[in-house]
């Protein structure tokens, strides 16, 4: 999937240095700045369907500890908890509003994911993410699941990759290649 965000509105936590050098730390992939509203963004290219497996249960822990520290994290940030050079990190528009952590917006992007699939994994995670969004004072109707057709339709993402051609960017290994990735997007753009 490719985001459809301007530069100076995007933070990769996932790829911040108090992320990356810290064990035990996980990020979504992004913070992103979508006026009036702050969004944090986690896309996965699969999810486990059977809401009721270990499988799934590893899944949603995973999701839920991403997003917890991810806001946890970003506001520390925002607030100068790790300095002004960890601060200078965010993206000229996550710097300058104010907008309160009661108003972020929590977003899971599944590519491939049926929309009948949706209700149950929406229900699921809202319920794993209950205790982290009270914390924060996020409203329920603030956490959202997508599949990629949805996310497409709300701004999220300007392109992805259909689920018939994603085996064409993934190594023999089956981890998707970025090279790939961004060679697919630029020859389909």
């Amino acid at each position: 999937m490719k985001f459809s965000f301007p530069d100076e509105d995007v933070f990769c936590i996932e790829k911040d240095p108090l992320v990356t050098g810290t064990d035990g730390i996980k990020a979504c992939e992004c913070v992103v700045f979508i006026n009036p509203h702050v969004a944090l963004i986690e896309a996965k290219s699969s999810s486990p369907k059977d809401i009721c497996g270990d499988k799934f249960k590893v899944f949603i822990t995973d999701i839920t500890q991403k997003f917890s520290d991810s806001l946890r994290l970003f506001d520390d940030l925002k607030n100068k908890k790790h300095g002004e050079v960890a601060f200078q990190r965010l993206p000229i528009h996550l710097q300058q509003f104010s907008i309160p952590p009661g108003e972020y917006h929590i977003y899971l992007i599944v590519h491939g994911h049926q929309i009948d699939w949706l209700g149950g994994l929406q229900d699921a995670f809202r319920e794993a993410m209950r205790a982290v969004i009270h914390r924060w004072g996020i409203k329920d109707y603030q956490v959202k699941v997508f599949n990629e057709e949805m996310a497409l339709k709300n701004g999220l993402i300007a392109a992805f990759i259909p689920k018939a051609k994603r085996d064409d960017v993934r190594e023999k290994d089956g981890s998707v290649s970025l090279k790939k990735t961004i060679d697919w997007f630029a020859t389909h753009s």
